[in-house]
């Protein structure tokens, strides 16, 4: 039998750059000889559907698309439905909708999880800066979000903007993504740290690259600074979900003084030696050990809010809801938008 792929990809009213990804994934093609079937899933978390017009495009290509409604707004209940529709694939793979696969990227991400036998390949995102972006955005890799690495090296991480996660995976460590990171993002790392924790290989491949198209909003220092606390309280937040208790209390507060400390290190050397991209790092740095000293009280950066305003009701485990940081159940397992699985609590 065809070993099946599903593309999940979870949108919220970006028509024109989910219509570039789209056929960007309609151009992939399959590795020579390989007997895959593959097919593009979308989850619309626009009550009003706002995508379907753009998926309708699309009929009739190479791979079958589905797409569904999640009304429930908030990143985690998308990303929870996507795993919902791709629970009987044999792999899926996480793809944001404001990204572009070049030529090849889909059939190297595959040659890689079969030579690997990793239970995750994850690859690099390389971020496509728009006409007038300030000059630090050019010499900073600030948009290219998840760095360098030697092909095979394996993580103890990994994010949903360009990764590939086995049916293994998804089928232990279940539900996926919690609710408390409804607007602050996160939910994916969350998740990678959760399947890290269960013993299953992320393995790396630097020749599976992806594109991003950065906003004009992205390349302002403001935003920097934002998406490092947002960083830095989203790592806290998670890892006191997983591990809860004094002994996590204690190392998120000496790593997020070790980033604090060496951001000082990173400013003074850029000082002394004229180097910007020192400089650039101390202030992210220093942010995301800001952001870290602010998760251990639950404290975080709703950035997706704005996009998706004041809507949905708090859930258990929602920390717009009171839920806390501490608290580990996500929600009603009988609640539509979560997935129905047989273990509906976090570990």
């Amino acid at each position: 039998m065809s070993t099946s792929v599903a593309i999940a990809v979870i949108t919220f009213r970006r028509p024109a750059l989910l219509r570039g990804l789209l056929a960007s994934l309609q151009a992939q093609e399959l590795p020579a000889g390989a007997d895959y079937a593959v097919r593009i899933v979308v989850v619309d978390n626009d009550a009003d559907a706002t995508a379907a017009a753009v998926v309708a495009g699309f009929d009739g290509g190479r791979y079958p698309i589905e797409s569904v409604v999640e009304p429930e707004p908030g990143i985690p209940f998308a990303r929870e439905r996507s795993v919902e529709l791709c629970w009987n694939d044999d792999a899926l793979i996480f793809v944001d909708d404001d990204e572009v696969a070049p030529p090849g990227w889909l059939a190297t991400l595959l040659q890689a999880w079969e030579t690997s036998g990793a239970d995750v390949v994850t690859g690099p995102v390389k971020g496509n800066l728009p006409a007038g972006a300030p000059a630090w955005n050019h010499y900073s890799d600030v948009h290219d979000s998840t760095g360098r690495h030697p092909t095979g090296l394996e993580l103890r991480k990994a994010y949903t903007n360009n990764t590939l996660v086995s049916r293994r995976v998804y089928h232990t460590v279940t539900p996926g993504f919690h609710p408390a990171f409804r607007y602050t993002g996160s939910s994916d790392l969350h998740f990678f740290l959760r399947v890290h924790r269960a013993g299953f290989r992320i393995v790396w491949c630097e020749e599976a690259c992806i594109a991003e198209e950065v906003p004009p909003a992205r390349t302002t220092l403001s935003w920097l600074v934002r998406r490092a606390f947002r960083s830095g309280s989203g790592d806290t937040i998670s890892r006191l979900l997983i591990r809860p208790g004094a002994v996590s209390y204690v190392l998120v507060l000496a790593y997020a003084s070790a980033r604090v400390v060496s951001a000082i290190g990173y400013a003074l050397a850029g000082l002394l030696l004229g180097r910007k991209t020192h400089l650039l790092k101390a202030v992210r740095r220093f942010f995301s050990g800001i952001g870290s000293l602010a998760g251990i009280v639950g404290i975080n950066h709703d950035e997706y809010r704005e996009r998706h305003g004041d809507g949905g009701e708090p859930v258990p485990g929602d920390l717009a809801g009171g839920g806390g940081a501490g608290s580990p159940r996500l929600a009603d397992p009988g609640h539509a938008p979560v997935a129905d699985h047989p273990d509906a609590r976090l570990p």
